[in-house]
């Protein structure tokens, strides 16, 4: 194979793999979510950032207690985080904000219908704690 023949050769190769590159590049775009629960302090947080490492240090940092734990990631979504009223946690995460709430809700079983609290004759629900969206979707 001659000089002239590699070079060609070489140069068309190289093109394609950093066309194709590129494409997957941008196609492969993702966005993270992170969902963090303290139980000491009955609280939790979602948070959606650029990688999972930003989003995860984003929800311990927010949740802000030293027992705050990960425990759902999603990815190019949105995440929701309910509390029933008996104090147990459920999350989700789905296409939309409302979809990720509701299912969060849904997901708490037999947290989720109320029942009297103890300082009230009313029952109380479960509600939506924290929910966020990854760039790309909102």
């Amino acid at each position: 194979m001659s000089v002239a023949r590699i070079t060609v050769l070489t140069a068309a190769v190289t093109m394609s793999c950093g066309l194709a590159a590129a494409g997957t590049a941008d196609a492969a775009a993702q966005y993270y979510g992170t969902i963090a629960v303290s139980k000491l302090k009955n609280a939790g947080v979602v948070t959606a950032e650029n990688t999972k490492v930003t989003a995860d240090a984003a929800a311990i940092r927010d949740c802000a207690n030293y027992d705050c734990e990960i425990v759902f990631r999603f990815t190019d979504g949105c995440g929701a985080l309910a509390q029933g009223a008996d104090g147990q946690f459920g999350w989700a995460a789905r296409g939309s904000r409302e979809e990720a709430e509701a299912a969060a809700v849904a997901g708490l079983g037999e947290s989720n219908p109320p029942f009297p609290d103890l300082g009230s004759a009313s029952p109380r629900a479960a509600k939506v704690v924290a929910s966020a969206c990854t760039k790309n979707i909102q």
